[in-house]
């Protein structure tokens, strides 16, 4: 008895070595291949996990879409001095004032509600908290801490030159009549001047 138990041990030790030594030839053990195949699946799975949720969180916008760009002929230009134009897809007011032609943000830069024109007054009234502003969006009186915000403006020539908005969203042209086209870019906006600062 005592040698057989004496015999399993050193035969396992044998085979043990054999196996060891296979492993050594071939250069990955079972274990090693299925912890390299899981590793690579974790990471296959949080790519295409990752991959996913951008393009779900990715926004595309197209245009006459709000977030898009909005094409407005050169006639729809409403003349100097005249009321702005309402454009409910895009979400602005499409202005020509002395200081240029801006398209503003429908929304109050104080709590978030829609301003709308007051025609017999001549400014924009916000119905919420009384935040008031001229036809350009300059502040004027309330709660609202800025000026109404402006989307970014190409302006499309007759010859096909383009011209582009300043920083602060404005665009001044020597000959609105040569016009073909406004494109206001409402998925860039321009954040208005604090409250008692002026357009230069």
């Amino acid at each position: 008895m005592t040698t057989e138990t004496v015999e399993k041990p050193a035969a396992r030790t044998a085979r043990a070595q054999k196996v060891e030594e296979a492993v050594d030839s071939s250069g990955i053990n079972r274990r090693e291949f299925l912890f390299y195949i899981w590793g690579a699946s974790m990471v296959m799975l949080m790519g295409g996990s990752a991959g996913m949720l951008l393009w779900y969180l990715l926004p595309r916008f197209r245009a006459g879409e709000f977030g898009g760009d909005f094409s407005l002929p050169g006639a729809q230009l409403p003349p100097l001095g005249s009321a702005p134009q309402d454009n409910p897809q895009g979400r602005f007011w499409f202005t020509h004032t002395e200081n240029g032609i801006a398209a503003l943000y429908k929304v109050c830069t104080h709590l978030g509600c829609l301003f709308k024109w007051v025609g017999t007054n001549d400014r924009f009234e916000c119905p919420c908290h009384g935040s008031k502003f001229e036809a350009n969006g300059l502040y004027i009186e309330g709660p609202a801490p800025r000026s109404l915000d402006r989307f970014e403006i190409t302006v499309v020539m007759q010859d096909g030159s383009t011209v582009e908005s300043d920083a602060n969203g404005l665009v001044k042209l020597e000959n609105p009549a040569q016009v073909r086209e406004f494109i206001v870019h409402t998925g860039r906006r321009i954040q208005g001047l604090p409250a008692g600062q002026e357009y230069a």
